[in-house]
């Protein structure tokens, strides 16, 4: 009898489910909304890349990275004028973080400097291996990302965490052993960006945890600190003799970057954008959320790279690639819903919180 009752409470008067509240409603859309934008623009920017630093147009890795950093910190710093409110780390006197010295050192730097390197490193992979293949590789900075925070103390050791690292290191082999056009100094180029990009990725965990930073205020910090890393690296670069560095780390001519000016400040305008669709994401959406969009953008990318760039894969490679993104799931259901999958439950019925272990396996 109170189960009926109960189920009439769920039910309007016209006998059908209640509408969920306009609030949810408005959540729901903004959540797709803001998902779509982050994905298409995060794909978006890996295919104009890729066309971009073609040997014919601007084959330039560092310059172009370069003037990525630029743009964020003057676009960063004029939203900063603009819209106050959006760096409430900076400007929230009861959230205020002080950037002196040692924040800059201990902090920006080390971010400032594994970002760079990923950067680079990442579009200079590019020149040799093709965009399928450098997504698929991607897939494994998991097992960079558990290693490092594990290292620092960030994590806690799990065995649970370790099979679903086992199997993506299983999926990133086959993906591997199964390219057609393997390159190996392509493949140590894209392992350095990934391992400085799994670095930066625990280092900025850290930093926006301990210090309550706000993600738009990190772009800001961070965002000068690679310019002037880059800057100097370009110093360096035109101060050696012609020839010494090859021609991806070399700097365009004036007549280059004026030839290409509207898709450079294109291509950094989406670099931009994506910042701030990722700020906001995380900001307005959950983390579960936005890992999903992670996995969703990699099999767009794949997707693209296949069916618009004409680029080949073997059926090896289909296959780990299915393995990899079945572990990116696992990894993130057990981050965020560890208690189910350690007991050994798949998704299905809820289990009462009593529930009895052996009553819980038995009905898993």
């Amino acid at each position: 009898a109170m189960d009926a009752s109960h189920g009439d409470e769920r039910l309007t008067e016209s006998g059908s489910a209640p509408q969920p509240p306009l609030a949810t409603r408005w959540m729901l859309v903004r959540t797709c909304a803001l998902g779509s934008v982050t994905v298409a623009l995060s794909v978006g920017l890996i295919s104009f890349n890729r066309t971009l630093m073609r040997p014919e147009n601007f084959p330039f890795a560092a310059p172009l990275v370069f003037m990525h950093m630029v743009s964020c910190s003057v676009f960063a710093a004029i939203l900063r004028l603009v819209a106050p409110s959006l760096f409430p780390s900076l400007t929230d006197p009861e959230r205020g973080v002080v950037v002196n010295a040692s924040f800059l050192l201990r902090g920006a730097l080390p971010i400032g400097i594994t970002n760079a390197m990923s950067l680079v490193c990442a579009n200079l992979a590019y020149e040799h291996l093709s965009v399928a293949f450098l997504q698929m590789l991607k897939e494994g900075n998991i097992v960079l990302v558990y290693i490092f925070a594990l290292c620092l103390g960030l994590e806690r050791f799990d065995w649970g965490h370790i099979k679903v690292i086992l199997f993506a290191l299983v999926a990133a082999a086959l993906a591997v052993h199964g390219e057609l056009h393997f390159s190996a100094s392509g493949f140590g180029i894209q392992m350095l960006a990934q391992v400085c990009e799994s670095w930066r990725i625990v280092l900025m965990g850290a930093l926006l945890s301990g210090r309550r930073l706000d993600a738009l205020s990190c772009v800001l910090i961070v965002s000068p600190v690679c310019f002037a890393l880059l800057a100097s690296l370009s110093l360096l670069i035109l101060a050696l003799p012609a020839g010494v560095v090859g021609p991806s780390l070399a700097m365009p001519a004036l007549a280059e970057i004026h030839k290409f000016a509207p898709l450079l400040l294109a291509n950094c305008s989406m670099a931009f954008a994506l910042n701030i669709s990722i700020a906001l994401t995380i900001k307005y959406t959950s983390a579960v959320s936005y890992l999903f969009m992670g996995v969703l953008k990699d099999v767009i990318a794949v997707g693209v790279s296949v069916l618009v760039l004409r680029q080949s894969i073997s059926r090896l490679q289909s296959i780990a690639f299915c393995m990899q993104v079945c572990a990116v799931v696992a990894w993130s259901a057990l981050k965020f819903h560890p208690s189910p999958l350690q007991e050994g439950c798949l998704v299905g019925e809820t289990l009462p919180p009593n529930c009895p272990k052996g009553d819980r396996r038995a009905r898993c």
